[in-house]
């Protein structure tokens, strides 16, 4: 019987807040604005820059795309969210993972993807608000987008894995080199009981979506195809 289960995360949100990506789109308006505004620049210039910061802009966020770090840890007492103890990354609060445990957990959801598996862990109603995280207002929240522009300053964020999503409280989870089956079956060993570990599956159009495109058709196409 395994004692844990450790797995890859993938993407930015393994080292960076999550929604930093946006950040470059701004820097790349600026830049653009930068060039339309200058009058001494010859189009040509403008159009080699335009198009070079946006060849950068592509490389940088393929390259922060196909990041993995050992970020997922499933064990007896629950499950670590985080970089791992080993890293050398700067940022304290960056660097501090997020350890839920079993109590607080009232499912965990699985869903297949290209190379991987994307894992939801739901919290309890109970979970305390350290887990569930701070609910900010609207302005409290452009505030903190705005700080994201001053360089660095993503340093002093934790990252998107360590940070929950709302309704209801859970936290979300990209993993790389996974399948469905395996890893639903290793935490179904090393979750208790009374935790949920459900596999979200794609369903097929249904026989009720059928018919009602059916009927849809145009009675002439149908009669021409043998259907009443």
């Amino acid at each position: 019987m395994p004692e844990g289960l450790s797995a890859s995360v993938a993407g930015p949100s393994t080292i960076f807040p999550r929604g930093y990506l946006w950040v470059t789109a701004v820097y790349y308006a600026a830049a653009l604005a930068g060039l339309a505004v200058g009058r001494w620049l010859p189009l040509w210039y403008k159009l080699t820059a335009a198009a070079g910061l946006l060849l950068a802009l592509l490389v940088f966020v393929a390259a922060v795309s196909i990041i993995s770090t050992k970020s997922f840890l499933v064990s007896r007492a629950g499950i670590r969210l985080g970089l791992p103890t080993s890293t050398r990354r700067r940022g304290r609060r960056r660097r501090r993972p997020k350890y839920v445990p079993w109590n607080y957990i009232e499912k965990v959801r699985i869903a297949g993807r290209r190379r991987g598996a994307i894992v939801e862990i739901i919290l309890t109603g109970d979970a305390p608000l350290a887990l569930r995280g701070f609910r900010h207002g609207p302005a409290w929240k452009a505030l903190r987008a705005v700080l994201l522009l001053i360089p660095f300053w993503y340093l002093l964020r934790p990252t998107g894995v360590t940070t929950p999503l709302g309704g209801p409280p859970r936290y979300r989870v990209r993993l790389r080199g996974v399948t469905v089956d395996d890893l639903k079956r290793e935490i179904r060993v090393i979750a208790p009981a009374n935790v949920t570990v459900a596999m979200v599956v794609r369903r097929p159009a249904s026989v009720s979506s059928a018919t009602l495109a059916r009927g849809r058709m145009d009675p002439a196409a149908c009669r021409a195809a043998g259907r009443p």
